[in-house]
């Protein structure tokens, strides 16, 4: 086989990876909204064994145990795509060196999180395995797309070494990332302590005041209000910074178009009620965040600081 058709069936066996890591992300971000409708519909227990379902591989089925036996189910799947993927990968020798540390982590978040979904259900949905569930596998989500990103930047679009951020980006776009954790931390315990109408009413916890306490169920709703509009405003601060700085500034403006639409969203979930598919909308959306929230990370994450020489000084990027 000649040197080019080498390098062209190289290519494409990259191309294939990064739109399979990209749609293994696409299919892990459904699966943690199906996550979010196993909890709407109360069937977190209905299989109350792991890994069998009533001692079965295959239960019989009612739409509680189908609920989260399906979710289950589903889970595997993307764990054998991940698994189809790193074979793949792993043929690839020049892959290996900037894929291994990636790849090492997705299946070290992978395998935690198929631990904590068992202690989910032995435990008998105890909040802080909810919570830490709720984390991994927006951890592992917001991974599979940052490996995805990666190996398309590798065949498609060569990052400029050149571009740079300023200090206030950088350090927005890290205190931003921590809020976001903290969000997602307090969004599971809100779920695991049956908290979401604890306030009843929006922006107004109960009609007269946003903070009439912050102690028991309402003092858990309250926060996690607060911390949402907190993560508004540094995404706007980002966003005005970056307006009009390429993928950055669109990826800024994007962030705080859905961190505006969570807030709409989780009022409207309280004024009706928590309709099913409002609560599955509010998790898909916060994990939407969560992506864009990564990518802009990688981005900080790969500016490495150094000044560019005078030749390349004229394309620097500046931020903020």
């Amino acid at each position: 086989m000649s040197e080019r058709r080498i390098s062209a069936s190289r290519d494409a066996t990259r191309l294939m990876l990064a739109r399979g890591f990209g749609l293994l992300a696409a299919l892990t971000l459904c699966l943690i909204i199906v996550g979010s409708l196993v909890r709407a519909h109360d069937a977190g227990l209905a299989c109350p064994d792991w890994p069998l379902c009533h001692g079965q591989v295959v239960p019989e089925f009612n739409p509680k145990i189908a609920f989260e036996w399906g979710h289950r189910a589903f889970a595997g799947t993307i764990g054998l795509g991940l698994l189809a993927l790193t074979w793949v990968g792993a043929r690839d020798s020049q892959l290996r060196g900037p894929l291994r540390p990636r790849l090492a982590l997705a299946w070290v978040l992978l395998v935690t999180q198929i631990v904590f979904g068992g202690l989910t259900v032995l435990l008998l949905l105890a909040p802080w395995t909810v919570s830490v569930h709720l984390v991994l596998g927006n951890s592992f989500c917001a991974m599979l797309l940052w490996i995805a990103r990666d190996l398309f930047e590798l065949e498609h679009e060569p990052r400029d070494a050149s571009a740079r951020y300023s200090v206030s980006a950088r350090t927005l776009t890290v205190v931003l990332a921590a809020c976001l954790m903290l969000q997602i931390v307090l969004g599971g315990i809100v779920s695991s302590h049956y908290a979401g109408l604890a306030c009843t009413s929006f922006p107004s916890c109960d009609g007269e005041s946003i903070v009439p306490t912050l102690e028991g169920l309402v003092g858990i709703h309250v926060i996690h209000r607060l911390n949402g509009f907190a993560l508004l405003t540094l995404y706007g601060l980002l966003a005005l910074s970056t307006r009009g700085v390429g993928r950055f500034g669109m990826l800024a403006a994007a962030g705080l178009g859905l961190v505006a639409l969570q807030v709409g969203v989780g009022a409207a979930n309280v004024l009706l009620m928590l309709p099913e598919p409002l609560t599955a909308m509010h998790t898909g959306v916060s994990a939407a965040i969560v992506l864009v929230t990564a990518m802009l990370v990688r981005d900080v994450a790969w500016d490495r600081g150094a000044l560019p020489d005078s030749a390349t000084r004229a394309r620097i990027v500046e931020v903020g």
